[in-house]
């Protein structure tokens, strides 16, 4: 009987969370995937991505900067060096900096260096993905062709559903996750214990992303 009742009371919990995700959820929203796209692909326009001197690093913190300037610094975190981590997750490994984190929000520079490929989850959110240099490609489980997801292009995973993908090496995008955010993060950390071990790397996670989420609530009001 204890058993039904905590089934019953998480299937209440879950009807209420989804009916509040397309109502209220939304209205504490402050990023705009369209806007975001076109942020990142005026900055990509102003390099020239094949030329041998080009430094993917200016440009992500030139994305950086537009985003802080149109959104405001308080908003936006700076571009700290020290801030990148690891994150393993769905068996892929790549590396990430948080710019915002907020309950119903995360906005992060993910990409890897060497290339990565796994399972994207399946999350209570909507997530844009946004190629800033190399690219992406997905696939649903039917799909006997990938998309592919080239610089400027925007790749939206629908809340419930799961893909596929590979990032070849040098690739990076703004990835912008809408919904309850906390939900996503056992995905992020789950790897830790199941195989990395990578203590530290949870820990550092965990820290970042628990700073912004209490800056951005107590500070700003940004549920």
């Amino acid at each position: 009987m204890k058993c039904i009742s905590i089934i019953v009371l998480l299937g209440l919990l879950g009807y209420y969370m989804n009916t509040l995700y397309t109502t209220w959820l939304p209205t504490n929203y402050m990023f705009d995937p369209k806007t975001l796209n076109e942020i990142c692909n005026g900055v990509i326009s102003q390099y020239n991505t094949t030329d041998s001197k080009f430094d993917v690093k200016v440009m992500l913190k030139d994305i950086r900067n537009e985003l802080a300037s149109h959104y405001g610094e308080e908003y936006i975190n700076k571009y700290v060096e020290e801030e990148w981590v690891f994150n393993n997750a769905g068996g892929a490994m790549g590396q990430m900096i948080i710019l915002h984190a907020s309950i119903s929000e995360y906005l992060i520079i993910f990409g890897s260096a060497v290339g990565t490929e796994g399972h994207t989850g399946v999350h209570f959110a909507d997530d844009y993905f946004t190629i800033l240099h190399g690219e992406q490609l997905a696939a649903l489980p039917n799909a006997l062709e990938p998309e592919v997801y080239k610089a400027g292009q925007t790749h939206h995973l629908r809340k419930g559903f799961a893909k596929q993908y590979a990032m070849p090496s040098g690739s990076f995008a703004l990835e912008l996750a809408q919904g309850w955010i906390p939900c996503m993060l056992p995905f992020g950390f789950l790897d830790t214990f199941s195989s990395t071990l990578d203590v530290y790397t949870l820990y550092r996670t965990v820290y970042l992303t628990a700073r912004d989420m209490g800056k951005n609530l107590i500070q700003n009001g940004k549920f």
